[in-house]
């Protein structure tokens, strides 16, 4: 395998310029960086381009046959697919109102073509690189650190329902069980169990609808360091207490 085979394609770049002299020399130095180059002669076709395969950067020229480079960067930067596509800019001339507008229009930088040297070339490409793989690193971080969230936020929102369900279902349950073993208990205490397990099930059906309504996250201490989401209501602790002797067989 020969030294060009085996090199490491550093990136996949797009060169848009209407200028065969430009696309010669700017092909031949950038592949002998170890870039993967390809060309479009006009907007048009670049954008084509870009869309059927993104490249990893764009040297895009200010003039062009259809279409200004400022205009083709705004399409490029508008469309999800080559939004996120680092563009460096190539002018025959600099000027305030040049680097204002690249701003503008999302370049992320430029360079004037009767000054660019093999390195300024280099260190642009390079930094334009450099930059966009950081963000996209950033992007991921936070990405990931929002998917943490929701699943603490997920976690906590189970903890919640657990622990706002767990006093009035096993309210009742224990009456209900209580109940059919039947034996030795008093009529008086048996209206009491059922208008217990009523309340028990009216205050979860309260649980469930501010379960619905919750439309900001807030949490309020449980236990020792654990939270559990606050649905603004307080804690079911009312029900009365049937007496040992009436409660058993």
């Amino acid at each position: 395998m020969d030294n060009a085979q085996s090199k490491r394609v550093k990136g996949n770049l797009l060169i848009v310029d209407d200028d065969p002299l430009i696309l010669e020399s700017l092909d031949a130095f950038l592949t002998h960086e170890g870039y993967k180059v390809r060309s479009a002669p006009n907007g048009q076709l670049a954008l084509i381009s870009a869309v059927e395969d993104p490249p990893e950067l764009i040297l895009l020229d200010i003039q062009l046959p259809d279409m200004d480079g400022f205009q083709v960067c705004r399409r490029l930067k508008e469309d999800p697919q080559t939004g996120h596509i680092p563009v460096i800019m190539l002018t025959g001339h600099g000027s305030e109102e040049i680097a204002v507008e690249a701003m503008k229009a999302g370049v992320s930088d430029y360079l004037v073509k009767g000054s660019i040297t093999s390195e300024s070339l280099r260190l642009a490409i390079s930094n334009a690189l450099q930059k966009f793989k950081m963000q996209r690193e950033i992007e991921e971080q936070r990405r990931a650190l929002l998917d943490a969230e929701r699943q603490r936020v997920m976690m906590e929102s189970v903890g919640a329902a657990c622990h706002h369900f767990a006093q009035p279902l096993t309210t009742m349950l224990n009456y209900l069980q209580m109940l059919a073993r039947g034996e030795g208990i008093e009529e008086s205490s048996k209206s009491l169990m059922f208008e217990q397990c009523l309340k028990a099930a009216e205050d979860m059906r309260v649980i469930l609808n501010k379960f619905q309504e919750v439309s900001e996250y807030r949490t309020r201490p449980y236990v020792a360091d654990i939270k559990i989401l606050d649905i603004g209501i307080e804690s079911i602790d009312d029900t009365p207490k049937i007496p040992d002797d009436k409660n058993r067989p």
